[in-house]
């Protein structure tokens, strides 16, 4: 694992692009940039329950399930590899990771980012930041 020290590991993952259902660096979608980043930074394989069948409403459910499993520990102040659970009209919409005050995160059109925490905040401003030790 790499430290986290250094920030430059990050690039590595800038400008992956969004592929639906994406689980490598040829391409992610949110949750496979999250899933990626914690095989290869920390050894750690995550269930892929986000598939590309899944419609944007059971996408949603499923990341509510999770957060809400008992699983997820919901912090006030994350640090660096936390999840962080963006919410649009009270459904879980978007996943990213939080880095030194700012989200890596995947979305269509632009791929992987690493944006700063309060611009973030303009496109989802409903954010919950924590710890998922899924078992």
């Amino acid at each position: 694992m790499r430290t986290l020290g250094d920030m430059r590991w990050l690039n590595d993952y800038i400008g992956i692009p969004y592929v639906v259902g994406g689980r490598d660096l040829n391409g992610v979608d949110c949750y496979g940039l999250v899933k990626l980043v914690y095989a290869m930074e920390y050894g750690e394989r995550l269930p892929d329950w986000l598939t590309d069948q899944m419609d944007m409403r059971d996408k949603a459910r499923s990341i509510e399930k999770a957060v809400t499993s008992g699983e997820f520990t919901r912090l006030d102040n994350p640090k660096d590899g936390d999840f962080v659970v963006c919410y649009r009209a009270k459904a879980a919409h978007h996943l990213g990771l939080y880095y030194a005050g700012c989200v890596l995160h995947c979305y269509e059109g632009n791929g992987v980012v690493y944006e700063p925490l309060d611009r973030f905040r303009r496109a989802f401003p409903n954010l919950i930041f924590g710890e998922w030790k899924p078992e």
